[in-house]
């Protein structure tokens, strides 16, 4: 990881990263921690870019709406405990990317730097996690 990188991603941790925390735990009534996996972006300065707006935004809004009722905000907080977030390679993203929910561990693997087929929007995070929850 370049010089480059590590001012962008320290520059995401001190101004958004705190802020998104609190709006998850405040949706889903509990802590939820969000862990990003730093050195899967460490090559990619365009998904660096798109961790606020599209890596994180997305699926707290995927959340916002599963959580809208007593219904969804207790499935959530009953299964998941921690959303964790890896960047994986442009190439052949669409058919690598991924969500898993195991252990109370929401994983969305995706490609945040490239073409939106390598990545989830929240319609699809909503639908996966009503599917699994």
């Amino acid at each position: 990881m370049g010089l480059q990188e590590k001012k962008a991603i320290q520059s995401i941790k001190d101004q958004y990263m705190d802020d998104l925390q609190k709006e998850l735990n405040e949706i889903v009534g509990k802590e939820l921690p969000i862990e990003i996996e730093w050195d899967s972006f460490s090559n990619d300065a365009d998904a660096i870019k798109f961790i606020p707006g599209v890596a994180v935004r997305r699926p707290i809004d995927a959340f916002r709406d599963i959580c809208s009722d007593n219904m969804g905000k207790e499935a959530v907080q009953e299964a998941i405990n921690q959303l964790s977030i890896v960047n994986i390679e442009k190439e052949n993203a669409e058919a690598n990317k991924s969500m898993e929910l195991k252990g109370g561990v929401f994983t969305i693997k995706a490609s945040f730097g490239g073409h939106y087929s390598g990545f989830f929007n929240d319609t699809q995070m909503k639908e996966y996690l009503e599917n699994n929850l």
